[in-house]
């Protein structure tokens, strides 16, 4: 099960931004699950960068980490192509 929570921005074929206030030290090893309208995929990532705010400031200020994802897999980069084309993030390759 998930020990945290956070939300997914700036997803790339390579990683993602993690917006939440409970970071993990940069170089930290994490299992990241991502949650799709119809699919969720697993993967391990690698911690680049964190940045926190005061709690009372954490809906005003973007915190979080940046993270990178180790080994992606061929079918995560397909499948990443496909999610973004359809969502219209990206155009075809």
């Amino acid at each position: 099960t998930a020990e945290k929570t956070a939300f997914t921005k700036n997803l790339s074929e390579t990683g993602l931004f993690l917006q939440t206030n409970h970071v993990f030290r940069p170089g930290t090893t994490i299992q990241v699950q991502i949650q799709f309208p119809k699919e969720t995929v697993s993967m391990w990532a690698r911690v680049v960068w964190a940045k926190t705010v005061p709690p009372g400031l954490a809906h005003l200020l973007e915190c979080g980490m940046g993270i990178r994802f180790i080994d992606a897999s061929p079918e995560w980069i397909d499948f990443f192509h496909d999610w973004a084309k359809k969502a219209g993030v990206i155009e075809d390759r």
